[in-house]
Order: structure tokens, then C-alpha cells, then sequence
């Protein structure tokens, strides 16, 4: 009978030491697992939170503080290249800019129209005269000074050209006579330079175009003025 208590008492010791045995190891492996985890950098929760923050949870709000130079707001706001890639847009493919017309120049001055021929077809047959002016010599174009005595006159035509002569002798001086000349044919469009001439004499030449006159002067011995014509005159304007 005592030997049979013995065995019971025993095997109740060791199912007592067995079960000890099970919670220690049961301590050990949570402590373990705890020194294991790693450390998320985030403080724990606060006491009276009511529960455990999801692992998930720390991982975002770890995530969004770790980012540096982002403040509250800032995750909506397009970025700087963005806003100015906007502003200039390249033009779509295939387009291109259109560039507004260009004002047409203003218009210069009108042309001057050309100056009217001062003879005509058909021309006069050559012939000369003496003291006289000939039949066909162009007066209204070459007008003597008043007073003029004319020595001769001539005009020889050659197809489209007209050539004239004269010799006269005229009471005014040089001068006198070369401005009477100059004023007449500048009315007619004609421009005038200094020609060539001879000792005592002196030579202007008239130009309009094609149509050109020489007046060359020079005193007599009783100090009147002899002048002397050569023209050349197109049946054509200028």
C-alpha cells in the first residue's frame, strides 16, 4: 500500500515538473522572438491607445516622414518642370506657326513721264539757208535771244534723228546768251555741263537722254556775241 502512494506521489511530481518545464520554454521563445524584431525607429504607442498600431501603419507614416524637403500640401503640386514644360508647349506634329503678314512696302514716288519728243516723223529733208532760218528747223525748242541777226540755219535728217545748225550773232554778252539757252531748255527737261571749246571761246553742252545740243560762244570784235548750235533731236521721247 505504501509503495502504491509512492508511485502516485511521483508520477504527480513529474507531471508537475513536466508542465513547468513547457511554460519556461514557452517564456524563453517570446523573449526571444521580442530581442529578435527590428527596430522600426517609430515610438510605441501610447499608453491607453487601445490597442496596437497596425505594422503597416508605421511603415507608411515611417515612409512619409523619412522623405526629405516634403512638407504638408506638397504631394498635389506639380513640380517645376512640369509647369514650365507646360507654359511652352511645343506646337502638335504636323503644325507649324503661322506668322502674321508682312505690310506690303509703301509705294515710292510716281515716275516722272517721259519728256515729249521735239520732233516728229516725218522729218524734214536736209537743206540749209543763209540769213535765214531753214524750213524745219525746230524754233519752238530753240528760239534765238531777241535781236538775234542769224548768219545760217541747217537740218539734215537720218531715219529716226534729226540734226541742226545754226550761226547768229546776238547785241547781249556771253553770259546773256548762254542763260537765255539755259533757261529754255531746262524748261524741256534738258540738264547742262561745261564742253570743251578754243581759246576765246566757250562751249555748254545740253543733255535729255538721247537729245543732245552744244552752244558754243564767243565775242566778235565789236563786242557782240556770235553763238553757233549743234543738235541732235530723236523722234522718241528722252
Amino acid at each position: 500500500m505504501i509503495a502504491k502512494r509512492l508511485v502516485i506521489v511521483g508520477v504527480s511530481v513529474a507531471a508537475v515538473l513536466g508542465g513547468t518545464a513547457v511554460v519556461f520554454d514557452q517564456l524563453a521563445g517570446a523573449t526571444d522572438t521580442r530581442a529578435a524584431a527590428p527596430s522600426t525607429g517609430v515610438p510605441p504607442a501610447p499608453a491607453g491607445s487601445g490597442g496596437t498600431v497596425p505594422p503597416g501603419a508605421l511603415a507608411t507614416e515611417d515612409a512619409t516622414s523619412a522623405a526629405p524637403g516634403t512638407e504638408a500640401g506638397e504631394g498635389n503640386r506639380p513640380s517645376s518642370g512640369t509647369q514650365g514644360s507646360a507654359g511652352s508647349a511645343p506646337p502638335a506634329s504636323g503644325q507649324r506657326e503661322v506668322l502674321p503678314p508682312v505690310a506690303a512696302a509703301p509705294a515710292g514716288l510716281p515716275l516722272p513721264s517721259p519728256p515729249v519728243a521735239l520732233v516728229s516723223t516725218p522729218l524734214p529733208p536736209t537743206a540749209s539757208a543763209q540769213g535765214k532760218i531753214v524750213a524745219g528747223f525746230p524754233e519752238a525748242a530753240l528760239p534765238f535771244p531777241d535781236g538775234s541777226v542769224v548768219v545760217s540755219t541747217g537740218v539734215s535728217s537720218a531715219d529716226t534723228v534729226l540734226q541742226v545748225t545754226a550761226d547768229a550773232i546776238s547785241a547781249s554778252s556771253q553770259d546773256s546768251v548762254v542763260g537765255h539757252f539755259q533757261q529754255k531748255l531746262a524748261g524741256l527737261n534738258f540738264w547742262s555741263e561745261p564742253a570743251p571749246a578754243a581759246d576765246g571761246q566757250r562751249s555748254v553742252r545740253f543733255v535729255r537722254g538721247a537729245d543732245s545740243v552744244t552752244l558754243t560762244t564767243s565775242t566778235t570784235g565789236t563786242g557782240s556775241t556770235r553763238f553757233m548750235l549743234l543738235g541732235n533731236l530723236h523722234t522718241t521721247a528722252g
